[in-house]
């Protein structure tokens, strides 16, 4: 798409995908925190508790995503929305729904240990995704003047994530037929829906750090936009890479503090993962941005280059920031929301009222990324030092 699209609209469509993790952040966190519940769960083998809990929180999620994005189609009809067409926030509102139920179903993939099936589906998203996206944005808009090429690309995320619903959906289910008449007589409802909300928290303070310059630049800095997209996308191959490690993290991590064991060499061994990989692709930026820009995103942006070996520092840090967020979520320790929601206000501050240019931007990222790396690092070794003396005692 950086190829396809001129870099005014490449940087919409990049403000579309930070929107769309942002808007789906309620799915991201009923993912984690369904993971978390399914394997403390399956675990202990509670299996009457595990049906009751997909019975009960299938018929929330399915609420919880209708309603936002009945309000958003609504408000398609009306208006535009920022840099949104009509098209486009209607688009956005099927997302919106398909999003948040796909999470659902992935977060009890990855709670049962389903890791082959999660990734399949994952991969099936991003191919429809692309081949859709590109096919409609190459082929099938440019000969309708009337059509604007971006919102090809939305349509190929759309399309995209209702593949992701029927592939998540094969393995469960015998676990859905299971739960669809499941009765108990111990009503977990509340604690679960206290974690679900601490838990909203926690990965929306994440995503907005994550996320939430992509969608500002297009208004702050728009004719550096483009470039700060181009930016962006080569970033998230140093962010994405590792997010399989964070997904079997928070799963390990759950079900060793469900039956009493340390976690804490999986956390050592995912951090140490992620530094040797995403580690090595933000060295080859810093060393050779030039040729990397021009392999990954084209030569329509000539200030990338100046962007991405500090931008992919900030990727790097904030993917290491992912691995701790998985491991405090699974331990049920959720204290770092506050951390994280401090820092989402004051990036967000920054970045609307005193950054004045891209690279401006980059160096706050950056900086707000390595403070929570160190808080998160700070965090950790406190409570390590409050259970080893309380082993000791």
């Amino acid at each position: 798409m950086a190829r396809l699209l001129v870099p005014t609209e490449y940087a919409i469509l990049t403000a579309f995908f930070a929107l769309l993790i942002l808007e789906s952040i309620g799915g991201q966190v009923v993912q984690s925190a369904t993971a978390k519940l399914v394997a403390q769960y399956s675990a202990r083998g509670e299996e009457a508790t595990l049906h009751v809990f997909v019975r009960r929180w299938l018929r929330r999620i399915l609420v919880v995503a209708g309603l936002p994005s009945l309000a958003v189609f609504l408000v398609a009809l009306v208006r535009p929305v920022g840099p949104f067409s009509q098209p486009a926030v209607a688009i956005i509102a099927v997302t919106l729904f398909l999003a948040i139920f796909t999470t659902f179903t992935l977060g009890l993939l990855q709670g049962l240990g389903r890791f082959g099936w999660l990734g399949g589906t994952f991969i099936a998203q991003a191919l429809v995704r692309l081949g859709v996206g590109v096919l409609l944005v190459a082929v099938v808009f440019p000969p309708y003047t009337h059509l604007r090429p971006v919102h090809g690309a939305f349509v190929g995320a759309a399309a995209g994530l209702a593949v992701g619903v029927v592939a998540s959906l094969i393995p469960l289910m015998p676990l859905l037929r299971a739960a669809r008449g499941a009765v108990h007589e111990i009503d977990l409802g509340a604690s679960e829906t206290r974690f679900f909300l601490l838990a909203t928290v926690i990965f929306l303070g994440y995503a907005a750090l994550t996320y939430a310059d992509g969608l500002i630049a297009p208004l702050r800095i728009p004719s550096e936009a483009g470039a700060y997209a181009a930016t962006i996308t080569m970033a998230k191959i140093v962010l994405f890479a590792p997010m399989a490690i964070g997904l079997i993290l928070l799963e390990r991590t759950s079900r060793s503090e469900a039956l009493g064991q340390d976690p804490d060499r999986y956390l050592f061994q995912s951090l140490a993962f992620v530094l040797a990989t995403s580690g090595i692709v933000t060295l080859a930026y810093l060393i050779a941005p030039d040729q990397l820009t021009a392999i990954v995103v084209g030569t329509r942006y000539p200030e990338t280059p100046k962007l991405i070996g500090p931008y992919s520092l900030a990727a790097l840090s904030n993917a290491l920031l992912s691995l701790w967020v998985a491991y405090f979520t699974g331990r049920g320790q959720m204290g770092i929301g506050a951390l994280l929601a401090a820092a989402v206000v004051i990036e967000i501050a920054l970045l609307v009222f005193v950054a004045s240019d891209a690279f401006a931007m980059v160096r706050i990222v950056l900086t707000v990324s390595l403070v929570l790396q160190a808080a998160a690092v700070v965090t950790y070794a406190l409570e390590r030092a409050r259970r080893t003396g309380a082993v000791r005692a």
